[in-house]
């Protein structure tokens, strides 16, 4: 359920840096905090962000429509069953992370032996997540009660020992917001992944989901090396392991919440819905998060660095802050809407018949990813603030009411609670972040509130045209008008109330994008 990701990477160095370039692999290392220059950093950002979106942007159409294939190519067992090998991994992957990337981008001195060492763990952490998934997966299968998950879960046991092996400095090209040389490693990977599982969707089942899962981490894996290189030397040194994990022992107790809170919930929907029942949750559960993704994965993975740089400026870390909210109401609110739009005409034109009941899931999960803008923005501002006992305390606040929920709904309710459930807890995590955030945040909120309120205006009404523009085409054809006539009435919409209205949008978007800021006369 969680969805905050990390970042990857522009080409030039951070003014006042004194990072070791990416190609020394001598393993010459890095001393000295980045120092900030009169809007450096943003303007950086601005190019990260255009990198980030670039990647994501394809990454996630090609995600979308290979979801969208798999779906006629394979059945909600398939998607179940492949749920339960990706839920085992992920749960034993968290429970063991220990946040090394994190911490080197975070630290202030990095010399070979950092790098080594966080290489080594990760190398140490992949084989034996991998040996024990590989002897646990009759037990893993048993829990969902589905035998025929064993050989999936087996299976997706390699993915953690491929990402395990990733070179140890493309923390560099994060901390510096070099995001270009890893915008073109990442399209790769995606495409490898999803073209070899619908290659073999047919004749693997679910498995071809996996397969390709694993092609894309392995091309991942040998592309970093090309992007960052660095000749990784086995070097398990304790001094050096305790202080790199001292950094993310909050992130790992986040980490370890969430991923728990996930299982039980799966659990909980194939024993009481069947494993059936978890294809149509986990299939409505990806395409509801893809815009919440996206923003995630370009704004926030920015911001989260940027934070990080400008946190003894209170000033500049406060307008970073608002045009980050700003910036993901303009993104993904209009998203969801167009989502929502979009559901029905997906489940019974794309999707088909095997998937019906899918689109009351989506259109509800949806609106819970909508609700949790706000907390999206304390996610990442807590951390740069090094606050991690504050946000693991929201974090468990809505593990606990999710759970809760989802127990006492899916029973009675099947999937729409379980949606019903995602949006109270939506609700209850973005009051927690409010509260656990610093004061400014509340000063925020009162100044974007007329911007959030005209972007849900503008953003409803594209939803009701993307319905509209797919109810009179049709076939596939009329998703495609729809998102075409929603997208389009919105940014028209938009750009001409934000002048007369001050909504900010523009304002906001120049602080990372001069040119799109007001032309002086």
């Amino acid at each position: 359920m969680d969805n905050k990701a990390a970042a990857t990477a522009p080409q030039d160095s951070i003014a006042g840096a004194t990072t070791a370039p990416a190609n020394d692999t001598t393993g010459a290392g890095t001393t000295g905090a980045a120092t900030t220059t009169g809007g450096n950093d943003e303007k950086r950002a601005g190019r990260a962000l255009l990198w980030k979106g670039a990647q994501l942007g394809t990454s996630k159409v090609v995600y979308l429509l290979g979801t969208l294939v798999l779906g006629r190519l394979l059945t909600p067992n398939d998607f179940g069953l492949v749920a339960i090998a990706t839920v085992a991994v992920t749960t034993v992957m968290t429970a063991t992370e220990t946040g090394m990337t994190n911490a080197l981008v975070q630290a202030s001195t990095r010399d070979r032996e950092h790098y080594d060492v966080a290489w080594t763990i990760g190398l140490l952490r992949g084989s034996l997540v991998c040996a024990v998934l590989c002897l646990a997966a009759p037990f893993v299968s048993q829990i969902f009660g589905d035998a025929r998950a064993t050989p999936l879960v087996r299976m997706m046991a390699f993915l953690p020992l491929l990402n395990s092996v990733n070179s140890p400095r493309l923390a560099d090209l994060m901390r510096d917001l070099k995001f270009s040389r890893l915008a073109a490693v990442a399209i790769v990977a995606v495409l490898m992944e999803v073209g070899l599982a619908v290659a073999t969707a047919a004749s693997l089942g679910g498995a071809a989901i996996i397969l390709g899962k694993l092609a894309g981490a392995a091309t991942t894996a040998i592309a970093s090396y090309m992007v960052a290189p660095y000749r990784p030397k086995f070097r398990p040194s304790y001094a050096s392991a305790r202080q790199l994990i001292a950094f993310g022992r909050w992130l790992f107790a986040i980490g370890l919440t969430a991923v728990i809170s996930d299982f039980l919930i799966k659990v909980l929907v194939a024993r009481r819905l069947s494993v059936g029942g978890l294809g149509l949750f986990s299939l409505g559960g990806r395409l509801a998060d893809t815009p919440l993704q996206m923003a995630n994965e370009t704004i926030g993975a920015v911001a989260f660095p940027l934070y990080a740089r400008l946190r003894d400026d209170p000033p500049r870390l406060e307008m970073a802050v608002q045009a980050h909210l700003t910036g993901l109401l303009f993104l993904l609110l209009p998203a969801c809407a167009l989502l929502i739009g979009l559901a029905q005409p997906l489940e019974q034109r794309v999707l088909g018949a095997a998937w019906v009941g899918t689109s009351p899931v989506i259109i509800l999960l949806t609106l819970a990813s909508a609700t949790e803008v706000a907390f999206n923005v304390v996610y990442y501002l807590l951390q740069a603030l090094g606050w991690g006992a504050r946000l693991f305390a929201a974090e468990l606040t809505q593990y606990i009411v999710l759970i809760t929920a989802v127990s006492l709904l899916t029973g009675p309710f099947g999937l729409i609670g379980i949606g019903a459930a995602r949006i109270m807890t939506a609700i209850v995590v973005t009051f927690a972040g409010y509260k656990a955030a610093p004061p400014m945040f509340g000063t925020i909120l009162r100044r974007v509130s007329r911007t959030a309120l005209a972007i849900i205006a503008a953003s409803c009404l594209a939803g009701a045209a993307a319905w509209f523009g797919a109810s009179i085409v049709p076939g596939t054809a009329g998703v495609a008008a729809g998102l075409v006539a929603g997208g389009g009435i919105y940014l028209l919409l938009v750009w001409l109330a934000d002048r007369p209205l001050q909504l900010g949008v523009r304002a906001a978007l120049a602080l990372f994008f001069p040119m799109l800021g007001e032309k002086s006369t």
